[in-house]
């Protein structure tokens, strides 16, 4: 096979973002093993150039159509790109991290990052419900080697334990659903009892959603979500927080367009209430990640409404690429700013700690803040613009539901909104209108996690006054 050929048919396949990853994977393996001394310089930077390579041939993937378990959608190279995007957010970030708390140079790190994202990669498109779990799975073994703390302490590696036990519950849970859906599936086009048959798949489908949920962080295979983000490094929560929730929230829409029962009624009582739970538990909490923890919790429950809406709302799938990435941006942006903080701060800190730090830190305190507008949903950010996608779709959808529900969805969402407001005022407030109190002199360099930060509050005034030139919208 020429390389033209070769070429054609990665277009093709639409496996083009992957095998650039997958070569630059290769290399890191070869660097670690022939070249050790320097491996982790050599690693970083082959690591940069596979996700930029990654990046721009994500492009050529095809915006609709099939290759073997891969079903290829309008949205797919946008999102392979955002998770290039992400991945080099994290690393970038992860450099600075480690070199301001001096952690030990380890290559492997990059073979990692690149592992998650052809994980993430291939779960948008796989076709094969196997394929997705895989996938999924994948990252999930990514992820528990990110979430590794800096500080082995007691507390903290049982929180890690948690984290993985929570994990193999839900792998365990979804291959158990999985073998239900295809098992009852085949055997329904061999039997006349197709209407028992039918509760089992039903059943499995329940499960293996479940197993989705898990990657969303969404209630209730939350667990994890409170106890890891506050002892993780924050580089990684960053990403965990962000591209998991994406690619599920994607695959989700995707197996619910594709069921033939209407999953709409369980998926609407989650949402409602993982939305409430996540918002009362940040009303208690004063430590910044922990409130960004059950934020998160609450904003997977949100992600969860195209999905809910797509028996009876045509282009679900427009609303929540837009809620999705606006929300992916502007939360990772954030943990860049609390990284920025925590150099000067202190690991760990609580919003009281920013008593008065716009004075000290301007450009990350206003950045800070629009970043919470938006997580917010208030405007002029593209966190308004994507709730009131979300909002303007649920609107119509009580005319068209019996039972209504769509309108007890409307009115928790927006009770929500409203009270997220409640606890997260309090860091404008303190940046603001609090006394400075006084920090020690740091060396840290932050430079990266303050020009994300940046970076990611442009973004989510500029995507709100032009959201068209961020999103490949009709």
């Amino acid at each position: 096979m020429s390389f033209s050929q070769f070429k054609s048919f990665l277009i093709q396949a639409g496996l083009a973002t992957e095998f650039s990853l997958l070569i630059g994977l290769v290399l890191v393996i070869l660097i670690i093993a022939f070249f050790p001394k320097v491996g982790f310089g050599l690693s970083f930077w082959v690591t940069v150039f596979a996700l930029g390579t990654a990046f721009y041939v994500a492009s050529s993937t095809p915006d609709s159509g099939s290759f073997q378990s891969f079903t290829f959608r309008p949205f797919n190279n946008y999102l392979k790109q955002f998770f290039c995007i992400s991945a080099s957010v994290a690393l970038f970030s992860f450099m600075e991290w480690r070199q301001a708390r001096r952690e030990s140079a380890r290559p492997e790190v990059f073979m990692l990052l690149l592992l998650s994202v052809i994980g993430l990669c291939i779960m948008i498109q796989a076709n094969s419900y196997w394929l997705l779990f895989l996938s999924a799975e994948l990252f999930s073994i990514c992820a528990f080697a990110f979430a590794k703390p800096l500080n082995t302490a007691e507390s903290n590696l049982k929180s890690i334990v948690q984290y993985f036990g929570v994990g193999a519950l839900a792998s365990a849970v979804g291959v158990f659903g999985l073998s239900w859906m295809v098992g009852f599936s085949e055997a329904s086009s061999t039997t006349n009892y197709d209407a028992s048959i039918q509760v089992f798949q039903t059943l499995g489908s329940f499960l293996f959603i479940a197993f989705l949920l898990f990657k969303l962080g969404a209630f209730p295979f939350h667990f994890w979500v409170p106890s890891v983000y506050p002892v993780a490094p924050t580089p990684w929560i960053g990403y965990i927080s962000v591209a998991p929730k994406v690619a599920a929230s994607f695959a989700l829409l995707y197996l619910a367009q594709k069921q033939a029962i209407n999953i709409a009624l369980p998926l609407a009582i989650l949402a409602i209430v993982g939305m409430t739970y996540g918002n009362l538990a940040a009303l208690r909490s004063n430590k910044i990640k922990h409130v960004l923890g059950y934020s998160a919790i609450s904003q997977a429950a949100m992600l969860l409404i195209p999905a809910i809406i797509s028996f009876h709302i045509p282009n679900a799938d427009y609303q929540l690429l837009v809620f999705a990435i606006g929300y992916g941006v502007v939360n990772q942006g954030a943990f860049c700013a609390v990284q920025y903080f925590e150099n000067s701060i202190g690991d760990d800190f609580s919003m009281t700690d920013l008593g008065g730090k716009i004075l000290l830190h301007p450009l990350a305190g206003i950045s800070l803040i629009i970043l919470v507008l938006s997580l917010i949903g208030l405007p002029p950010t593209i966190g308004f613009t994507g709730k009131l996608l979300i909002f303007s779709t649920l609107i119509p959808g009580v005319t068209i539901w019996e039972s209504k529900l769509v309108l007890v969805v409307f009115a928790a969402a927006v009770f929500n909104t409203l009270l997220s407001l409640a606890y997260y005022y309090q860091i404008p407030y303190q940046l603001i209108f609090k006394e400075s109190k006084s920090e020690t002199p740091s060396t840290r360099a932050s430079i990266a996690s303050l020009f994300w930060a940046i970076v990611s509050a442009l973004f989510a005034i500029l995507a709100f006054a032009k959201p068209n030139v961020f999103f490949p919208l009709q």
